[in-house]
């Protein structure tokens, strides 16, 4: 069976039932891959590598998503509420620091404040997406 987007989600909560700062930076870059994947949904899980004018977009996958969510770009392609995916883009773009923290820069100390905030988070962009994604009447 695959993988599917709440996965990363429900990792993120399970490692916040334990205590220790391993647990912790683990909550907070579980918590972001699933914010990650949860805005995937909002794309059609692609990722642009240009502008609409034919410009490069910087960086990764992770740095292209939410230029491009935040450009308001991905709402022009998908017809998406502007402000609602610039949030998920702004949103996206704090916690990929955040995760960025988490995974590499282990001579600072993160605390459970964050991983629980990150964790609230993710699941706002959940919310979002899927209201996003739900037919209007």
């Amino acid at each position: 069976m695959a993988v599917e987007h709440t996965c990363f989600f429900h990792l993120a909560q399970a490692a916040l039932e334990k205590n220790g700062e391993a647990w912790t930076r683990s909550a907070i870059s579980r918590a972001y891959y699933g914010m990650y994947h949860f805005a995937m949904r909002v794309t059609g899980n692609r990722i642009p590598v240009k502008t609409l004018s034919g410009e490069s977009l910087p960086g990764g996958v992770h740095q292209r998503l939410y230029t491009f969510l935040c450009s308001g770009e991905a709402a022009q392609v998908s017809g998406y509420d502007v402000a609602s995916m610039q949030e998920i883009g702004l949103k996206l773009k704090q916690y990929h620091e955040q995760r960025i923290k988490a995974d590499y820069r282990l001579y600072e100390k993160l605390n459970r404040i964050t991983a629980i905030t990150a964790l609230r988070e993710a699941e706002k962009v959940d919310d979002m997406v899927n209201q996003l994604l739900t037919p209007r009447r």
